[in-house]
């Protein structure tokens, strides 16, 4: 939505001018609202509920009249856009990139099983099981490739109509403010 024209840019650019703390708030709050409304449509189109993907969706505010609204997830990029068979594939186990897809492995194949003892025997066959799972993982991604499951840029051709209206709309708020102080 950056860049697009607004009609009337000049009587915002005056109603910024005169009262520029009134006109941010207003921005500030219509731009909250905005992102986790948008936030939470991207979470609701992941495709499995309640996921580590989907619940890693977050908004963050680099600057007062700025949002980025993302997922927090390495592996959230493959999975918008698909990954072909014979590509490269997943990174090795022990590589950092790798940390998201362990974690959400280890998650599924040991929920519900006490965590072994550290540096125990048991804590070595479930490391090993693991990393056993994570390579028949890789093997599967290689050979058989993830579809696409696109939920980025659907929710946000879904909203972004309503929230460039939204925001219309509370820069028209702030311009009625702006005259009624004058």
């Amino acid at each position: 939505m950056a860049g697009r024209n607004v009609q009337g840019e000049s009587r915002v650019l005056a109603a910024m001018r005169q009262t520029p703390a009134d006109f941010e708030r207003e921005m500030v709050g219509e731009l909250d609202a905005s992102a986790q409304l948008l936030a939470r449509r991207m979470t609701a189109r992941v495709r499995r509920f309640r996921s580590f993907l989907g619940n890693s969706v977050h908004v963050r505010s680099p600057e007062p009249l700025v949002r980025e609204i993302g997922p927090g997830m390495e592996y959230a990029l493959p999975q918008e856009e698909g990954v072909k068979a014979g590509g490269k594939g997943l990174p090795k186990f022990s590589d950092p990139a790798a940390a998201d897809i362990v974690a959400w492995l280890r998650f599924r194949a040991f929920s519900g099983q006490r965590s072994a003892r550290r540096n125990s025997m048991a804590a070595v066959r479930q490391d090993l099981e693991l990393r056993d799972r994570y390579e028949g993982l890789a093997w599967h991604i290689r050979h058989k490739g993830v579809k696409p499951g696109p939920f980025v840029k659907p929710a946000f051709d879904e909203l972004a109509p309503a929230i460039e209206q939204r925001l219309r709309a509370a820069g028209e708020r702030a311009l009625q403010r702006a005259g009624s102080a004058a």
